[in-house]
């Protein structure tokens, strides 16, 4: 009888290592085929984070038809804003979108990366030192630049020579 026990005690723990080594050798298969909620959740984030990134840029500005050529300075409120005013010289927080006036097609919008821009009226485009005082926070106002207060001569991979621009530009806070 002994030597049943001994036999049967062998055969279990041949049976126990055989089923731990295939057991674990699914798990880890599993684990490394099948990403954690955690990994599956950066990922969607990671993929919403480059869809905005690459939302507006390349596309239409929305309710705005397209200019051959912009005179003068237009300034369109389009939601009027009812708090401080920008001044001249204030420091502004904006979400900006930016479009060439000749097609409408948008070259650049603080909304794909979610995060607002802040400078000082003095130290951008003549449009904009022009076309933004006088609005007030929480307002958006539409501004058509003729090239000459915008980038004139300057071109670059996404505006070219002598392009009026328009922007859409919500303001957020001033200082």
């Amino acid at each position: 009888m002994s030597e049943k026990m001994h036999r049967a005690g062998w055969l279990f723990l041949t049976a126990l290592f055989i089923f731990t080594s295939v057991g674990l050798g699914i798990w880890a298969f599993w684990v490394n085929t099948h990403p954690s909620k955690d990994e599956t959740n950066q990922s969607t984030n990671q993929s919403k984070d480059n869809n905005v990134n690459n939302k507006l840029a390349g596309t239409k500005l929305a309710n705005f038809t397209p200019v051959a050529k912009v005179d003068s300075l237009q300034k369109i409120d389009l939601t009027p804003g009812t708090g401080a005013e920008a001044k001249p010289d204030s420091t502004v927080t904006v979400h900006y979108t930016g479009a060439l006036a000749s097609t409408g097609v948008i070259f650049e919008s603080s909304l794909d990366s979610g995060q607002p821009a802040t400078f000082p009226l003095s130290g951008v485009i003549k449009g904009w030192t022009d076309g933004v005082p006088g609005m007030k926070e929480g307002g958006t106002r539409r501004l058509l630049i003729p090239s000459a207060m915008a980038y004139g001569a300057q071109s670059n991979a996404k505006i070219p020579a002598n392009s009026d621009l328009v922007f859409d530009i919500t303001l957020i806070s001033v200082k």
